[in-house]
C-alpha cells in the first residue's frame, strides 16, 4: 500500500515547487551566483558537482514520495522517474547556455547520480512511512 493520496500530493505540490526554484538557480546568470565556491582542490569532488548531486537528489526524493505510489510497482516508479530527472537534467543543462551559463555533460552525470540516490532514498522513506502510518492506526 503507497503512502495515503493527500500525503503524496504534498510531496507532489513540494516537488514542482522545488523544481521550479531549481530551474531558476540553475538559469541565474553565472555572475549572480558568485558566492557558490567553485574551488578547485577540496578534495576528491568539486563543490559544484556535489551541489549538483545534491540539487538533483532533494528532486529524486520529492519524486519519489510525490510520485512513487502511483504505479503498479517499485520498479516501473522508479524507471519512470529516472527518465523524468534524466530528461530534466538534461534540459537543464542544454538550456543554460542561453542565459550565459556553461553546459557540462560532468554537471548532467552528477544530476543523475543524486538524482538515483534520492530516489532510492525516496522509496525507502516511503516504506518507512507508510509502514509508522499503518502502525499509528
Amino acid at each position: 500500500m503507497p503512502l495515503p493520496r493527500h500525503v503524496r500530493t504534498v510531496f507532489a505540490v513540494c516537488f514542482w515547487a522545488y523544481g521550479l526554484i531549481l530551474l531558476i538557480a540553475t538559469h541565474a546568470p553565472a555572475r549572480e551566483v558568485q558566492f557558490i565556491v567553485r574551488a578547485a582542490d577540496y578534495g576528491l569532488i568539486d563543490p559544484d558537482k556535489l551541489l549538483h548531486m545534491a540539487a538533483y537528489g532533494v528532486l529524486g526524493l520529492l519524486a519519489a514520495l510525490g510520485y512513487g505510489g502511483r504505479w503498479p510497482n517499485t520498479l516501473s516508479a522508479a524507471i519512470a522517474l529516472f527518465a523524468l530527472l534524466a530528461v530534466w537534467g538534461f534540459v537543464d543543462e542544454l538550456t543554460q547556455p542561453l542565459f550565459g551559463r556553461l553546459a557540462d555533460v560532468s554537471d548532467w552525470v552528477c544530476d543523475l547520480i543524486g538524482g538515483a540516490i534520492g530516489l532510492a532514498a525516496g522509496f525507502a522513506a516511503s516504506r518507512w512511512l507508510t509502514a509508522r502510518l499503518r502502525s499509528a492506526a
